[in-house]
């Protein structure tokens, strides 16, 4: 909705990897002036389609629209981004089936870069509390003790966390926010972040200084993002299968 540029770009994205995969993908645009009633009606036409799989709603939404409200009307069973209240619920109650994709996407790269163990500190920099929590319980999940900070609070108090921390996830949008000397010999970084500096593309790791200082630090881009579009095809792959099973009553 709108013309944000960024928004652009990531629909395009997720268009062409879900063209190369074979899934059908339908882009509906809307201006920034439409009621935010237009976008439901268009949403509950989607729900009541049998052909349609998976619904995402791309933000930031333009101002005067209610972004929880929108979400909300999705369909649970097609919310792909994982982003509705029902699948939230879920998840944050221990269901690992309705992880977001953002959250899964961290979670893969977590496994291929290894470097860590069970009961050790995972530490998520989040620019929203609930991106804070539904990351937390993630790193909770796969049994690191895990907690949040917003980006918002002090860096000082920040570094003394990110120190004593084997696994860093940052989400803040902040270029340069983690630096070499905020972190721990061999730490595991995930950079879920992304910043435009002079039309160069950063993470909110200064790769500069922390590279050479951690065991993994994960590119931007070509890390958090590919792997989320990924993520993203394969919920809807999942809910296509589930509702073939359905349809024909197949037990498994």
């Amino acid at each position: 909705m709108g013309d944000d540029a960024s928004s652009r770009l990531y629909v395009s994205l997720k268009e062409k990897s879900a063209e190369n995969v074979g899934i059908r993908f339908e882009k509906l645009l809307f201006s920034a002036e439409t009621e935010e009633a237009e976008v439901m009606n268009r949403i509950d036409d989607l729900n009541q389609r049998d052909d349609i799989h998976g619904i995402i709603v791309q933000l930031p939404l333009p101002d005067g629209l209610n972004t929880d409200e929108i979400i909300a009307r999705i369909d649970p069973r097609k919310d792909t981004d994982g982003f509705h209240t029902e699948t939230l619920r879920r998840f944050l109650a221990g269901d690992r089936d309705a992880c977001p994709v953002f959250p899964r996407a961290v979670i893969e790269l977590l496994h291929t870069a290894g470097g860590y163990r069970i009961g050790e500190k995972g530490l998520v920099i989040a620019n929203s509390q609930l991106l804070g929590e539904v990351m937390t319980q993630a790193l909770t999940l796969e049994g690191l003790q895990a907690e949040y900070m917003l980006s918002g609070e002090s860096r000082e108090n920040i570094a003394f966390k990110t120190r004593e921390a084997r696994v860093i996830v940052t989400a803040c949008g902040i270029a340069g926010f983690i630096t070499g000397d905020m972190i721990a010999e061999n730490a595991v970084i995930i950079d879920g972040g992304i910043s435009h500096i002079d039309g160069k593309i950063v993470g909110d790791a200064d790769r500069a200084t922390v590279e050479h200082k951690a065991k993994f630090l994960s590119p931007v881009s070509g890390g958090v993002g590919p792997v989320t579009v990924a993520t993203l095809l394969a919920r809807v792959t999942d809910a296509a299968l589930k509702t073939f099973i359905n349809k024909k009553n197949i037990k498994v």
